[in-house]
């Protein structure tokens, strides 16, 4: 049996549908949506970038498909310039012969000696005439393929920069980029821990084993409360998109003890987000609700309680939820 709640979060705008065995948590700010609504700054900034990329990516298309009818343009002419260059020849290689006939001739008179020269003078001028022609034609479509050449590789640097509305969509249902965390950090005034964002990165590339080995240790971090050392180790696997619903939630939740609460929520967001049936979402939940609590967002904290409570009606949190929301109604 489907059951839908809303939930209205005049601070991050979330929307919240239960179904018998998945819950998606924050789904406001859903920008598949045809009219998208409930958007935070930086959602609204994805969106207007995803509508631009749709149409950088209409006009690389139409870019290609002119650059492509102008080169089979180039090419025509270039063949109608050869075959003319041909027939000229041609013609002038039998105005020689001509001439070389009445050469021969021995009945040959002084007028039509004149003829003949003035023939030749002709001939040598349609053949400068040609050649001129020629190379000034050749230099001309040179010039077209050179800058054509030059076109398509600004085509193809703009299709390799740029990502499609396609791939955008398909990335934003995957993970969420580090100019994301960014953006959502910005839009709620929040600014980087200089100790965590100044960390040395190395750029040796990572095993899976490795990466596995890392995400171990930052828990065991977080275990003992070693929060200065673990934040950046999660923000690293995060940003190597290395289980980042996981990293965000962590994160999430070391900023939660550190009673940035606002920092916590966006954390949280993001973890949901990126995948909301882990075992860790009543505690996502409830550590949303006391975090929109603890803001005095009192309206989306007794929505997260009452979520939770419906959704995980036996586990530990929703003992706590309902203890919780009964001192705030």
């Amino acid at each position: 049996m489907i059951k839908k709640l809303l939930l209205t979060s005049i601070f991050i705008s979330s929307t919240l549908t239960v179904t018998a065995d998945e819950v998606s948590v924050f789904g406001a700010g859903n920008l598949d949506s045809k009219n998208p609504y409930g958007l935070n700054s930086a959602e609204k900034n994805i969106l207007k970038n995803k509508k631009t990329l749709g149409s950088i990516d209409s006009k690389v298309k139409d870019v290609k498909y002119t650059v492509g009818s102008l080169s089979e343009r180039i090419d025509g002419l270039e063949s109608i310039y050869e075959g003319d260059s041909q027939k000229l020849n041609k013609t002038v290689i039998k105005l020689n012969e001509v001439i070389k006939k009445l050469e021969e001739n021995s009945s040959i008179s002084e007028k039509n000696t004149s003829d003949i020269q003035g023939l030749k003078t002709v001939s040598t001028q349609i053949l400068t005439m040609q050649e001129e022609i020629s190379s000034q034609n050749k230099k001309n479509i040179n010039n077209l393929k050179t800058a054509i050449s030059k076109l398509t590789d600004s085509v193809n640097k703009l299709n390799k920069t740029y990502v499609s509305e396609k791939e955008l969509k398909s990335n934003m249902n995957q993970f969420v980029t580090r100019e994301e965390f960014e953006a959502l950090k910005k839009s709620l005034g929040v600014k980087t821990s200089n100790k965590t964002t100044t960390k040395k990165k190395s750029n040796k590339v990572l095993s899976y084993k490795e990466k596995d080995a890392m995400l171990e240790e930052a828990k065991e971090l977080f275990k003992k409360d070693y929060f200065t050392k673990a934040i950046p180790m999660f923000e690293e696997l995060v940003e190597l998109n290395f289980k980042p619903a996981e990293g965000n939630f962590y994160l999430g939740e070391m900023w939660y003890y550190r009673k940035k609460y606002e920092d916590a929520i966006s954390y949280f967001k993001t973890s949901a987000m990126l995948y909301d049936k882990a075992d860790y979402m009543p505690k996502l939940l409830l550590h949303s609700a006391i975090s929109f609590e603890k803001i005095k967002d009192y309206s989306n904290a007794a929505n997260f309680y009452n979520s939770l409570i419906e959704i995980y009606p036996d586990s530990k949190e929703a003992k706590i939820a309902t203890k919780n929301l009964s001192s705030i109604k």
